[in-house]
């Protein structure tokens, strides 16, 4: 047996990540994290209220975090390492459409002298590091991975590095006007 059907019986082999098991333990999760919500609320309200929305921002970072850790666990004791994806083409596409129209109105905004030049320079940095993580990962052993890593290291990450420092530029040129200003509009 060759092509997608073997893949597709191994992956039945090893457990997919479908049916009632992981549905419910989905439901499992939301149902306990309402459940801390509900039993800590009074606590955490008069904590967060008047404290504004950075305590609340980083209170939601941190939950979010603890959230991931177990997720990642769960999912690296259950997941198959062997999988046929559907539509991985769009998939990857797609990826490229975002890098492309993160760049553009990164030149866009810097053209314009917009501070949203940040927001898309992160954006496109983000979206690099992440097709390049990708395009490694998930690559064959011999010359389909050498040809990933050699993308990766020689021009997904270097520009990625280029566009965080950017935006780490523009955000630290931007603070120091804004600190600069008198305090007319706060």
């Amino acid at each position: 047996m060759r092509g997608p059907e073997a893949l597709a019986s191994l992956a039945a082999a090893s457990g997919r990540l479908t049916g009632p098991h992981f549905i419910g333990l989905k439901l499992g999760v939301v149902l306990l994290a309402l459940v801390l919500i509900l039993r800590v609320r009074r606590r955490l309200l008069v904590r967060v209220r008047g404290l504004g929305w950075r305590r609340l921002a980083i209170a939601c970072g941190a939950a979010s975090t603890l959230f991931y850790v177990a997720w990642i666990l769960y999912l690296g004791g259950t997941m198959p390492s062997v999988t046929v994806a559907y539509n991985w083409n769009t998939a990857w596409l797609a990826l490229d459409a975002f890098e492309a129209l993160s760049a553009l109105l990164t030149a866009v905004f810097l053209f314009r002298n917009s501070t949203l030049a940040i927001l898309t320079a992160t954006a496109f940095s983000t979206s690099l590091c992440i097709d390049a993580l990708f395009d490694v990962t998930t690559a064959q052993q011999g010359p389909p991975l050498l040809t990933a890593v050699l993308e990766a290291v020689l021009v997904e990450l270097p520009f990625a590095a280029l566009s965080a420092v950017l935006a780490a530029k523009l955000l630290a040129a931007t603070t120091h006007r804004n600190h600069a200003r008198p305090d007319q509009d706060r």
